[in-house]
């Protein structure tokens, strides 16, 4: 069997986003997909971190914020073509230190990002942070908010994505990829349980499982798996803004009273176990940040597995196999760059010349220099 145009093996949100844009373009796709239950997409708190991220310059830095502008078009399209609505909610996001330690590493945050954007952030001192959200302990005694790093529902976006792709023609396989062949400097099918496909071009997007598919053809890709775990919860009250906290944990104000609580860090698991431990230290420190969550209830747990580099930054561009291309390694920050992923990367695909100097900083090769 031959897979025409392009073939992207995994289907969670960069994969669903790079076929999406080149649907678009009237390009034909086919996507390797099988669900599993700790896939980053499905798991993934939907911030649009687009300035909470990043501390110092960065070359990932504007691609973000660029990416979170296209959400608000993104979110629009989908919703007209599949009736999905991603979930998109104007809640800002309030940065807080997770102790006295953390206070001279927010301060330096908040001063890198008020240098380049003045009016998108703003300081508060305790009495400000308890005027805004009250909700908050009164041991949480400065921080500053971002004005436009909003959210969407993961879960939901991932789910838009996905019928977009059906709607436009996109070919979906759901069988996993066990082997990929190659002949001289050119991959030539994929391998299933059950079948083989030949393929013209294809792009490795399957997140943190990125490397062991990759290894298969000698191709060394510094992805590493870090499981994470979330909670759902239902509450009387939400804060107004995302909360998130400088040791990494955050609480999310979703729809219908609910908030969402991340996340662990494991590196280098990938099960599906959510733990006792887990939960325990995401509600010990969430408590302390908004102490009413003591009378919240438990709606649901889970955990999820994100694929991190080890520069923190992700792989995008060529293989030294002249069909094979790799996108991955986007770790905690794959929803708020799947946008300008999906499109940028497209466009490289299709040969243009300012994508792929776009995207020269994330290059595999940058790892072999």
């Amino acid at each position: 069997m031959k897979c025409q145009g392009f073939t992207i093996i995994g289907g969670g949100v960069i994969g669903l986003s790079i076929a999406y844009q080149l649907l678009k373009q009237q390009q034909p796709v086919t996507i390797f997909h099988t669900e599993k239950t700790t896939t980053a997409s499905l798991a993934a708190g939907g911030m649009l971190g687009g300035q909470n991220e990043f501390h110092t310059p960065s070359p990932l830095y504007h691609l973000a914020l660029e990416s979170r502008e296209l959400h608000k078009a993104l979110a629009e399209e989908l919703l007209h073509l599949t009736g999905q609505e991603v979930g998109l909610l104007p809640s800002g996001l309030i940065k807080i230190a997770a102790a006295e330690e953390d206070r001279v590493n927010l301060q330096q945050q908040y001063q890198f990002l008020y240098q380049d954007r003045p009016t998108s952030v703003q300081w508060l001192n305790q009495t400000e942070l308890q005027q805004y959200e009250p909700l908050l302990g009164h041991s949480i005694t400065e921080g500053f908010h971002i004005y436009e790093d909003h959210q969407v529902n993961a879960r939901n976006l991932t789910k838009a994505l996905a019928l977009a792709v059906q709607k436009l023609g996109a070919n979906i396989i759901e069988e996993e990829v066990i082997a990929i062949e190659k002949k001289q400097q050119q991959v030539t099918h994929i391998q299933t349980a059950s079948k083989r496909y030949a393929v013209q071009q294809a792009v490795l997007a399957a997140g943190a499982w990125t490397a062991k598919l990759a290894a298969k053809l000698h191709i060394t890709c510094p992805v590493h798996p870090v499981k994470g775990e979330c909670l759902m919860v239902k509450a009387a009250q939400l804060p107004k803004a995302t909360i998130f906290s400088t040791d990494g944990c955050y609480i999310v104000p979703k729809h219908n009273n609910r908030l969402l609580i991340g996340a662990t860090s494991y590196p280098l698991l990938e099960d599906d176990a959510v733990t006792v431990g887990g939960i325990y230290s995401l509600l010990s420190r969430a408590i302390h940040i908004m102490p009413s969550l003591t009378k919240a209830e438990i709606v649901e747990t889970w955990c999820g597995v994100r694929p991190q580099t080890i520069d923190g930054l992700p792989i995008m561009g060529t293989t030294q196999y002249s069909n094979l291309f790799i996108c991955t390694g986007h770790y905690r920050n794959g929803i708020l760059l799947s946008a300008i992923t999906g499109l940028l990367f497209s466009q490289f695909l299709l040969g243009d010349s300012v994508a792929k100097q776009r995207l020269a900083p994330f290059s595999l090769q940058r790892f072999t220099i």
